[in-house]
């Protein structure tokens, strides 16, 4: 069976809302969701559907199923009412598509960011140190739903530009322990990224929860003519930042997953691991949002250090990768899709990473019906996604799927 052939049969075994259990899985899932819920199969057949309209009913039914659902406490581009909006917007292809969901959507998500501005705005007026990763970051935080602002265009350009000038301030320097450090050091565990907890907080150089995202976001910004003062000046701290922090090995240089207070006063980045290969962690990720601000800056050695970082990570054995299944948050399709955007659709490490994606898919994250995992982030969804557009290459759009994960 081709690969295509398989990707047909995988998207129709998906199907409808009604196909699809969210119950099942090694945890509970949100139907108002894009990371795991019905927000998440929309965009899927969305994206299928511009090679086969018929799917463009399928992308409305989940959005539908989404939308009868309470939302969750909980909201972020990934969940909840933001979801729901990048669900649509994927769906339309006129002017005028989802107007009625859209009017009521986009102020809801000005809300939303307008009240973790708030916050941090004080605190940083306060002079007090610590972000919080969920204030700022891709999945939970101000970076996803900067994202979903651009695309709203010129009517959330008030709150997108008071966003991109907390990133600015976010850059700036604060005292910790009497140390001078980046404004992006942050009291709170590290999350996914290393189970060890690091008592003096520490500093998130990845694309879902650190500051890649950031970096990503004001360069896409920029790109799109959204630009306030002191925005290049950021990117180029946090790209310099970024570069400096790796470390070397005998395969070539690496960032790791996160940069300990002590690591960071010490400059002792060389003490610390490689991360594992993937989006939210690791090479595929930050060496993405470097190459989007060296192009916004003008700075061709960063995307030639980006280049040269992720290619020295398929250098290390591949047991050291770190790959846990076929998902686009840490699995081999986030992994795929951002070297192709990075290293270009003619890189030779592709043709093996697809095969690594197609060698997890009936362990983890595709199988018959239903998949263990349907969503976006995390399962079916994201896999397919990635897949399709290793075959055909997604065209330009004012929201691209990948937006999502703060691509492009």
């Amino acid at each position: 069976m081709s690969i295509r052939t398989w990707l047909i049969r995988a998207v129709r075994e998906l199907g409808g809302p009604a196909d699809v259990d969210l119950g099942t899985g090694d945890w509970p899932h949100h139907p108002m969701s894009l990371a795991d819920g019905h927000s998440g199969l929309a965009v899927l057949f969305a994206r299928l559907s511009d090679g086969t309209p018929e799917l463009r009913d399928v992308a409305h039914q989940h959005l539908a199923a989404a939308a009868r659902t309470p939302r969750p406490r909980a909201e972020s581009l990934f969940d909840g009412v933001p979801s729901l909006g990048f669900a649509a917007r994927s769906i339309a292809r006129a002017d005028g598509d989802y107007r009625g969901v859209l009017s009521r959507v986009d102020p809801h998500v000005v809300r939303l960011a307008e009240t973790t501005l708030t916050a941090e705005e004080a605190r940083l007026a306060a002079r007090e140190p610590g972000a919080r990763m969920a204030a700022y970051d891709v999945t939970s935080g101000l970076s996803g739903l900067g994202r979903y602002l651009l695309a709203c265009g010129a009517g959330t350009r008030p709150v997108l530009e008071r966003l991109l000038r907390y990133l600015v301030r976010l850059t700036e320097p604060v005292r910790v322990h009497g140390r001078r450090v980046p404004g992006w050091w942050t009291p709170d565990p590290a999350l996914l990224a290393d189970p060890v907890e690091h008592p003096h907080g520490h500093l998130n150089p990845g694309m879902a929860h650190g500051i890649s995202g950031p970096l990503a976001l004001l360069a896409v910004c920029h790109a799109h003519g959204v630009v306030v003062e002191g925005q290049i000046e950021a990117m180029r701290r946090i790209a310099t930042w970024l570069l400096a922090r790796r470390g070397t090995d005998q395969h070539g240089p690496y960032w790791p997953a996160v940069v300990p207070l002590e690591h960071e006063v010490a400059r002792a980045t060389e003490l610390l691991p490689p991360s594992r290969i993937a989006w939210c962690y690791g090479a595929p990720g930050v060496a993405r949002a470097v190459q989007l601000a060296a192009t916004e800056v003008g700075e061709p050695t960063w995307t030639a250090e980006a280049k040269a970082t992720l290619r020295a990570a398929f250098r290390r054995p591949r047991e050291r990768w770190g790959i846990r299944d076929a998902s686009l948050c840490h699995g081999s399709a986030g992994v795929l899709h951002a070297t192709a955007l990075v290293l270009g659709r003619d890189a030779d490490v592709l043709p093996g990473l697809c095969d690594h994606l197609l060698s997890q898919r009936e362990r983890h994250t595709v199988v018959t019906v239903p998949p263990r995992r349907p969503g976006f982030l995390d399962g079916a969804a994201g896999t397919l996604l990635a897949l399709h557009d290793h075959l055909t290459p997604l065209g330009p759009g004012p929201l691209p799927w990948h937006a999502a994960l703060a691509l492009g």
